[in-house]
C-alpha cells in the first residue's frame, strides 16, 4: 500500500461460488483494520483484490515471467510494487506519474506494456484490479497438495519508472493525432452526408462546396486551402457578406476544433477578410456588378 501511495483504495472480494465481485471503498487505515473480516473471506475460498480509487498514475501490466520482469527493469518500466502471483507468474504495478492520469491514458499505457512485455492483454487497461498481497490466489489451477499459494509482495519501492515522463509524452502525442484524425473523420462523414442545396444559406453553401473539394481532393487535402476556396468562392458570389462567409467556416471547418485550437473564431473571422479582401475576388465582384448593371439598362423598358 506504501508504494502504490494513493489515499483510497477499491478492494474487490470475488465470490467464489457465483464469481461477482464485492467492492469496497477503503483508506489505508481501514484497509487494515479489515484484515481479519478479508482473511476469512478469503478463507472461504473467496479472492481479495485491490486497485486505487479514482484516478491515479500507476498501471497495472498482469501474468508476467521473470524474464520480461528484467527487461521492463534494464528499459525504464522497473515496477514500484511487484507481486507473485502464483509461482513463476507477476503482477507489475507501474507508476508513471505522482499525479494523476487519466483513465485513456493509463488504458493506452497498460496495453502497450502488456503488449510488448508478453503481459495478459484481456486485462490490460485503465482500471483493473489486482491482487493483494498476503491473501492466497484461489484458482484451482494452483492447488498443491489441496493449498493455495499465497500472493507474495516480492518488491516495493514505490518509484516511478525512469522511462516514464518520455512515455507519457509519446502517449500523449499518440491520443491526440488519434482524435485529431477522429474529429477529421465525423466532420468529413458529416459533410459528405449533408445534402444542402444552394441558397443564401452560409452553412449550407460551405457544406455543399466542402463535399465537392474533399470528394476531389481526398482525405489528405490541405483543410486550410479548402476554407480559403470556399471563402473566396463565396466572396465572389456576391450572395454572402463577411460576416457569413466566417460563419460557415466556424460551423463546418473540417477538424477546425483541433487544428485552431483557441482562436477558431479569429481563424474564421481572418480567412473570410483575407478571401473577402483578395484582389482578384474584388474584382470579380465589381465585374458581376457592371455586369448586372449593364442588363438593367438592356432590359429597361424604352431603351434602344
Amino acid at each position: 500500500m506504501t508504494a502504490l501511495g494513493v489515499e483510497r483504495l477499491l478492494v474487490g472480494i470475488r465470490d467464489a461460488r457465483t464469481g461477482l465481485m464485492m467492492h469496497r471503498k477503503w483508506s489505508r487505515s481501514e484497509l487494515e483494520r479489515s484484515v481479519p473480516w478479508l482473511k476469512r473471506m478469503n478463507a472461504r475460498g473467496n479472492d481479495i483484490y485491490v486497485r486505487p480509487d479514482g484516478d491515479h498514475g500507476l498501471v497495472l501490466v498482469d501474468d508476467l515471467k521473470a524474464e520480461a520482469l528484467e527487461r521492463m527493469q534494464r528499459e525504464g518500466y522497473a515496477p514500484a510494487a511487484l507481486l507473485e502471483t502464483s509461482p513463476g507468474n507477476f503482477q507489475a504495478w507501474v507508476k508513471l506519474s505522482e499525479a494523476p492520469l487519466s483513465v485513456a491514458v493509463r488504458t493506452r499505457a497498460a496495453q502497450e506494456l502488456a503488449q510488448h512485455y508478453g503481459g495478459d492483454l484481456n486485462n490490460a487497461d485503465g482500471r483493473h484490479f489486482g491482487r493483494l498481497a498476503g491473501f492466497t490466489n484461489r484458482k484451482p489451477q494452483h492447488t498443491r497438495h489441496n493449498r493455495q499459494p499465497y500472493v507474495l509482495a516480492q518488491a516495493c519501492p514505490g518509484t516511478i519508472a525512469r522511462a516514464a515522463a518520455a512515455y507519457l509524452q509519446q502517449i500523449a502525442q499518440g491520443l491526440d493525432k488519434e482524435a485529431e484524425e477522429l474529429e477529421r473523420r465525423e466532420r468529413r462523414d458529416a459533410l459528405q452526408s449533408a445534402r444542402p442545396g444552394a441558397g443564401r444559406d452560409p452553412i449550407q453553401e460551405y457544406q455543399r462546396q466542402a463535399q465537392r473539394l474533399l470528394a476531389q481532393y481526398g482525405a489528405d487535402a490541405d483543410l486550410s486551402r479548402v476554407d480559403w476556396m470556399i471563402a473566396t468562392d463565396m466572396a465572389k458570389s456576391g450572395r454572402f457578406t463577411l460576416q457569413d462567409i466566417a460563419t460557415g467556416i466556424r460551423a463546418c471547418s473540417p477538424n477546425v476544433d483541433r487544428r485552431k485550437m483557441g482562436h477558431i473564431e479569429d481563424y474564421a473571422t481572418r480567412t473570410a477578410a483575407k478571401a473577402w479582401s483578395d484582389p482578384g475576388v474584388r474584382q470579380h465582384r465589381e465585374q458581376a456588378r457592371q455586369a448586372q448593371r449593364a442588363g438593367v439598362l438592356d432590359t429597361a423598358p424604352g431603351v434602344d
